[in-house]
Formats: C-alpha cells, sequence, structure tokens
C-alpha cells in the first residue's frame, strides 16, 4: 500500500487524474497525449507541486516540470508603477489612486471627476 492511499488528494490534481484516465482507457496505442492534458497537468503542478501531480497522474517527472517552467516563462512580465510626476498640477480637480494586492499602483488626476467612469477604470485596473 502506498504512503498516500489514505490520503484525499486536491480537487484540481483529483479532476487532471480523472482527465487522463479517460483519455488513457480510449486512446489507441501509442498516442500522444494531447496538449490540453498536458496544459491542465502544469497548471496543476504549478500549485500543488510537480511531484504530487506526476505521481498521481503517472507521468514523468522531468517533462512535467520542463513544462511547468516553460509555463512559467511565457507568462507576461508583471507591470512595474511608474511614477509621471512628483505633484499633480494645480488645475487638478480629482486624484485617485488604485493599487493592486502585488503592490501595481495607478493614479489618475482629472480636472473634473464627474465626467470619468470610475467603475470601468476600476474593472480595468483590477481586472474585476
Amino acid at each position: 500500500m502506498s504512503k498516500q492511499a489514505g490520503k484525499q488528494l486536491p480537487a484540481a490534481i483529483e479532476r487532471v487524474r480523472e482527465q487522463f484516465e479517460e483519455w488513457r482507457a480510449h486512446k489507441s496505442g501509442r498516442d500522444r497525449i494531447p496538449e490540453r492534458l498536458w496544459a491542465a497537468a502544469a497548471e496543476a503542478a504549478r500549485r500543488h507541486g510537480v511531484h504530487a501531480v506526476s505521481r498521481a497522474v503517472r507521468l514523468e517527472h522531468a517533462t512535467l516540470r520542463q513544462r511547468v517552467e516553460a509555463m512559467d516563462l511565457n507568462k507576461p512580465e508583471a507591470v512595474a508603477f511608474i511614477e509621471l510626476g512628483h505633484e499633480a498640477p494645480q488645475s487638478v480637480g480629482c486624484v485617485v489612486e488604485l493599487e493592486k494586492g502585488n503592490g501595481t499602483r495607478m493614479r489618475i488626476c482629472v480636472r473634473d471627476g464627474a465626467s470619468v467612469d470610475w467603475s470601468r477604470m476600476k474593472e480595468a485596473f483590477l481586472g474585476a
């Protein structure tokens, strides 16, 4: 009996394991693993660890690790805060600063705050 026999797998790993089992049950011969399954396994491994996913899904550890590393390299870089000026111009009627949890900030200076759709501005910045 394996060490993990009594342990419950996280839901994300269990879903990926089930997807792989379904694919394995219906594949013919030595079919390549579909890219969608590799992507699902890499995403689960990014969250829960390569070892846990490779073991549960029965994938080669090194290949899955390479997929996760390639996935991380393809992520867009985080946008850094850029300060455009030290003080708001004297003619500005409204200054709004937004900050994400990761420290990214945006500062908006406008003359007429009523003319700006603040809700859309917040959604565009925070992705909410």
